[in-house]
């Protein structure tokens, strides 16, 4: 009997240590990946940056207006934002080390940190930067201030257009440029020329050589190639192979059915004869499309009930943008040509540079109109409008109106912080404007920060904003 028992025993044991390899067998998928490697990061870390919906941008810029229930961005009652722009640097930092000895790695790695180190002090002010991402190390890190974040995040697209270079290195999981480092190297010196202009405030009264460092990208074209047509846009393309490819709007229910252009935006279209607006909303319910006087925008200022009251004989946004039929839509841009070449012209007419500030500005307009098919014949009608021309005293209104527009659902918070920059256009507020009837300049910062960093916050809340974490409160760069 106990020699029955030993053996019932092994074959007990047998069949556990069997049935442990086969459950760690099937604990592998071999269509998964179980190890983080350079492309797989480089494909997470671009689908982050580029696949940015635009929506309640649009909303906050008054392209758009949502009226089914109050919205944050509609009626600019938003407070605080998050700290998931760290999340994603902690991903940018492993991408990095994986590639330490590819050299164009370590390019995009330093343009994506400085995008994303940009977009947090542009939504709060100043943030932790020097003595982030240290972990552990580290949980309560001071904030440095915003001239010096915007410093150091220069001196990195400095060394980024350095490193990037074709010998430098093969580049996987690009589904941005394919592997073209050129387009990269473009991109960081359109996205410095970006930064440059939102310190446009402060030029001649900081640290940072605001006009030398555009200056010299602008007389080195060898040395800081730009971009030189719409193939060079630093855009995601879509594509209907799967959901998660499709446009980000495209289903939406909402979108679909509540949401309308907004009136002013129609208007400024109007008035300038503008055929992008056949691209950008639909006309009045039966009336016939691609007459300017059959599309009708929503007030963003009213109420939510008044503005659902008149949106019956108003321009729903274009069906391209919701239609599930055809989810692929357009490219969702970040940072474009045309957005460049208003840059240039913006430029020129400061006296930060000298150029041919019409070449550059008609190379912007005829550029986003090119984004929606619009023919030559047409772009050059357009641009003899009185509105249009660059000619009067008004030239940088100008500038700034066709750079709004052509912000048009693309380039994430871009056209926000335009406005907040320059005041142009005016953004339509009313009764039903929450905020007290203002347009918010910032976020809050996140209550995990009041919560585990509490000193170094309240420092940099007190040297920034006297009157406390206020969203109406004016940060550095704009003040």
């Amino acid at each position: 009997m106990k020699n029955n028992y030993i053996y019932i025993g092994v074959i007990l044991m047998l069949f556990s240590l069997l049935g442990c390899q086969k459950f760690d067998y099937y604990q592998d998928n071999p269509n998964k990946p179980t190890n983080a490697t350079p492309a797989l990061l480089m494909a997470s870390i671009c689908q982050n940056i580029f696949n940015n919906n635009p929506i309640n941008a649009a909303y906050a810029s008054r392209h758009l207006t949502y009226y089914e229930r109050p919205s944050e961005s509609v009626n600019y009652n938003w407070n605080r934002s998050g700290f998931a722009g760290f999340t994603s640097l902690t991903q940018v930092k492993k991408m990095a080390e994986l590639a330490s000895d590819n050299k164009n790695y370590q390019g995009i790695a330093k343009l994506f940190r400085a995008i994303y180190f940009t977009k947090l002090t542009e939504t709060f002010g100043d943030i932790p930067y020097s003595e982030s991402l240290l972990g552990e190390a580290n949980n309560q890190p001071k904030y440095d201030t915003q001239e010096d974040v915007y410093a150091d995040v220069l001196v990195e697209l400095e060394e980024a257009n350095k490193l990037l270079q074709t010998e430098n290195g093969i580049v996987d999981g690009d589904i941005i440029y394919k592997g073209d480092i050129l387009k990269w190297k473009k991109l960081v010196n359109a996205f410095r020329l970006r930064i440059l202009m939102h310190l446009s405030k402060k030029d001649g009264q900081t640290k940072i050589n605001v006009r030398e460092q555009f200056k010299q990208i602008i007389d080195d074209p060898a040395g800081y190639p730009l971009m030189t047509s719409n193939t060079d846009n630093g855009q995601l393309v879509f594509n209907n192979s799967d959901p998660s490819n499709y446009y980000p709007t495209a289903g939406h229910l909402s979108v679909t059915t509540l949401v309308s252009l907004e009136a002013s935006f129609v208007e400024m279209l109007q008035l300038r004869r503008d055929p992008r607006l056949f691209s950008f909303g639909e006309p009045i319910a039966g009336k016939t499309a691609g007459v300017f006087e059959n599309y009708k925008g929503v007030d963003a200022g009213l109420s939510p009930a008044d503005q659902q009251s008149t949106a019956a004989g108003s321009s729903l946004i274009a069906r391209r943008y919701v239609d599930l039929k055809n989810p692929v839509n357009e490219p969702m841009i970040f940072l474009s040509y045309a957005e460049q070449e208003f840059i240039i012209a913006e430029a020129i007419q400061r006296g930060w540079i000298t150029g041919d500030l019409e070449a550059h500005y008609k190379q912007a307009v005829t550029a986003s109109m090119a984004f929606y098919g619009i023919n030559a014949a047409r772009v050059t009608t357009y641009l003899a409008e009185p509105l249009v021309a660059l000619n009067g005293t008004d030239v940088l209104n100008k500038i700034w109106i066709q750079k709004y527009i052509s912000f048009y659902m693309n380039s994430g918070w871009e056209p926000f912080y335009e406005q907040r920059r320059t005041g142009v256009p005016v953004l339509r507020v009313g009764p039903g404007t929450l905020n007290g009837g203002r347009v918010p300049k910032r976020w809050q910062y996140p209550l995990t920060e009041v919560q585990l960093n509490e000193v170094n916050l309240n420092e940099a809340i007190k040297r920034q904003y006297p009157e406390g974490d206020d969203t109406n409160a004016s940060m550095w760069l704009i003040k």
